[in-house]
């Protein structure tokens, strides 16, 4: 085998045990919380080792925050694809708001954003971790895209980075405390997509160039 064919082959089994252990951690978390899920339930599940979770992610709150980076990545995937093809503003902020709302409250999200928030007092950094790889991430991209179409004169925005934020928020409107809290009913496909379109077109109607 070639030399780049051993670096695929590596690279593909390093990316396997990665996923092993973020999938051992997110069930390890889910069942004990961050306080009782200890690094041995991980090891045990993936079989991985000590060594490889500290070089990979550090500690017990970096591995916390990877699992949650992982759900931001499929949250902003949507956003990145329409960028790129150039579309609308309405049409780019329907496509994220839409993925973003749904995969906050999917059921793993809701649990692990529990976890994160029952524990995050007696550990604060693993609140600062989550917030930074989370909620940040999420609203620095949006931000980024809404200064762009301020400079493109796409959109009227005095401050991007302010309007990322409270976009954000009224992509899920009550819908996501509702879920956090167990109040019934579930969010239903219908609903989101209703929360969403509304939130697109308020927030447009104030950024909306005349």
């Amino acid at each position: 085998m070639s030399k780049t064919g051993q670096l695929g082959v590596r690279v593909g089994r390093l990316e396997a045990r990665r996923a092993a252990i973020l999938a051992a951690a997110t069930a390890a978390f889910l069942e004990h919380g961050f306080a009782g899920a200890t690094l041995d339930h991980v090891i045990a599940a993936s079989g991985g080792s000590r060594a490889t979770v500290y070089a990979q992610f550090g500690n017990k709150e970096g591995l916390f925050a990877a699992i949650v980076a992982g759900v931001c990545e499929r949250m902003l995937a949507p956003l990145d694809a329409a960028i790129e093809a150039g579309r609308p503003p309405a049409e780019v902020l329907r496509a994220f708001a839409l993925r973003y709302a749904t995969a906050f409250l999917e059921p793993g999200s809701i649990a692990l954003f529990r976890v994160a928030a029952a524990d995050s007092g007696r550990f604060p950094e693993l609140g600062r971790r989550v917030f930074a790889a989370g909620p940040q991430v999420a609203a620095a991209r949006l931000g980024d895209y809404l200064a762009g179409a301020k400079r493109r004169r796409e959109l009227k925005v005095r401050d991007p980075a302010l309007a990322a934020r409270i976009f954000l928020e009224m992509s899920t409107g009550d819908l996501h405390k509702r879920a956090l809290f167990g109040v019934p009913p579930v969010p239903s496909s219908a609903e989101i997509e209703a929360v969403v379109e509304a939130a697109v077109a308020i927030f447009l109607s104030g950024c909306a160039r005349p």
